[in-house]
């Protein structure tokens, strides 16, 4: 009986801690989906942003083209204005280069902040999945149906002579 009581209260202390192991399993998923719902903001705000560059970019890249056509009307009219105007043109190109590139990049960065949203969706699901799997480990210690199914524990003695006898019937 004595061995029995000491059983139930490492048990009862085993069963305390669980539940306050999955209390902080718990919280910190809680955590997470703080964090996550602040990282889909901020994706969020970074692809608003990323749209505002792309929009420019495009401006620039028209007022390049712009700029490119009047200084080949400059062009025609003197050699000097005209050695000004391919300067220009060339710095436009550039410009226009530039700014096709930043529009690449804009994209890739769009592309990369769809991957974090998914990412970010994909660890939203496993913490629903690891909160459904720990709801499932907190029991009632008056339920009777669950009394019922109770494994006592068992020392590895227990193992042992199973094992033995297991070789000696063979």
């Amino acid at each position: 009986m004595k061995d029995g009581a000491s059983e139930v209260a490492i048990g009862s202390e085993l069963a305390e801690q669980a539940a306050g192991a999955l209390t902080e399993i718990s919280d910190a998923a809680a955590a997470r989906n703080v964090v996550l719902e602040d990282l889909m903001v901020a994706v969020g705000e970074i692809r608003t942003r990323s749209a505002d560059v792309v929009r420019a970019t495009d401006s620039i890249s028209e007022i390049a083209t712009e700029t490119n056509a009047a200084a080949a009307r400059m062009g025609a009219a003197a050699d000097t204005v005209g050695m000004s105007v391919e300067s220009i043109a060339a710095i436009s190109q550039e410009n226009s280069a530039s700014a096709e590139e930043v529009s690449a990049a804009t994209e890739q960065m769009s592309a990369q902040a769809e991957e974090v949203v998914a990412s970010a969706a994909t660890l939203a699901e496993m913490a629903q999945g690891m909160d459904d799997l720990v709801a499932r480990f907190r029991l009632q210690a008056t339920d009777p149906e669950i009394a019922g199914n109770v494994i006592p524990r068992r020392r590895s003695s227990d193992w042992q002579s199973a094992a033995a006898r297991q070789a000696e019937s063979a």
